[in-house]
């Protein structure tokens, strides 16, 4: 079974929560709860479980989200 690998360039996003909603950034913020808001704005008929929220850490790291 054979998962697609999201890519995604973190760099302008450091120190920030986002928002992610079918492989691309949709929303970025200070607040994971003010980031869900602006992500459930703009997709108010998804679920909850489809905006995956994140933390992007300040150092540079790799980070890999496994795509359903």
């Amino acid at each position: 079974m054979r998962k697609d690998i999201l890519k995604i360039n973190f760099t302008k996003f450091k120190g920030k929560e986002i928002a992610i909603v079918q492989g691309k950034i949709v929303a970025s913020g200070n607040s994971s709860k003010a980031v869900f808001a602006m992500a459930k704005k703009q997709f108010p008929q998804l679920e909850t479980k489809d905006i995956t929220l994140l933390s992007v850490p300040r150092e540079k790291v790799a980070i890999y989200i496994l795509i359903k």
